[in-house]
């Protein structure tokens, strides 16, 4: 739960167009020198809070889930992330798409549109190329779908303000690393510079204490593609390989 407040209260900020000046509240310092995506002063100016709100939808509103009701008693704060993170955690044993639920509710609560991340995102299989295409490196973005590039982009802004310029420059660089077939949370990952390796050690540092030196050397592995050994529930890190 700490660790999902202080990406909230990052993403709050971020996505409402202030400075982001600071690593996560109660890990103070300057968060070290960016090597490759170093900023100004450690400021963030993104649109991504316009591009979150009425510019990408139709009518002026986020679209509603497009799966099973949203789950007022689950796990997560939002109701709509709790029918996400319960349907994945049910369905997704063979090919996890997160770490855990708490992992999951905190991806989905830091978007700038949680009911966008959800929309297009439909558990509807338990196949693991159907939990890839259902998990936060799933769909590619578009119209009310908070796409794989921004989803990842988010998280990376909220951990590492100091090395992201803005929104743009993030999702360009993206764009440019292909997206799995099949990609499992747990499973050990040696294919460094993929999307899959980044998402993983953002999973990572999503349930870590960071330190100033810590935080900047997780920053630039994350840049970089390194591969970290996951860490997900069930007692300590899993060494599950997706399925053929």
């Amino acid at each position: 739960m700490k660790a999902r407040a202080a990406v909230a209260c990052m993403l709050a900020a971020w996505a409402a167009g202030c400075q982001v000046i600071a690593p996560l509240p109660g890990e103070g310092g300057d968060g070290g020198d960016g090597d490759s995506l170093a900023t100004d002063g450690g400021t963030v100016e993104s649109d991504a809070g316009d591009a979150a709100g009425e510019a990408g939808y139709e009518g002026g509103a986020p679209p509603a889930p497009t799966t099973t009701p949203p789950l007022e008693n689950g796990p997560c704060e939002l109701a709509a992330c709790s029918s996400h993170c319960a349907a994945s955690k049910d369905r997704c044993e063979l090919a996890p798409q997160y770490p855990s639920v708490e992992a999951c509710c905190t991806v989905c609560e830091a978007m700038p549109s949680p009911a966008g991340y959800v929309a297009c995102r439909p558990v509807g299989t338990r196949d693991p190329a159907g939990c890839t295409g259902a998990g936060p490196l799933g769909p590619d973005g578009g119209a009310g779908c908070v796409g794989r590039c921004e989803t990842l982009c988010t998280l990376y802004a909220a951990l590492c303000p100091l090395r992201l310029p803005d929104l743009a420059s993030c999702t360009a660089m993206c764009s440019l690393w292909p997206a799995p077939d099949v990609f499992n949370a747990c499973s050990h990952l040696d294919a460094e510079g993929t999307l899959e390796c980044r998402m993983q050690m953002i999973f990572n540092a999503l349930g870590e204490e960071l330190d100033d030196k810590r935080r900047d050397d997780v920053c630039r592995d994350i840049l970089e593609g390194r591969c970290a050994k996951p860490k997900c529930e069930g007692g300590g890190d899993a060494d599950r390989a997706p399925p053929p």
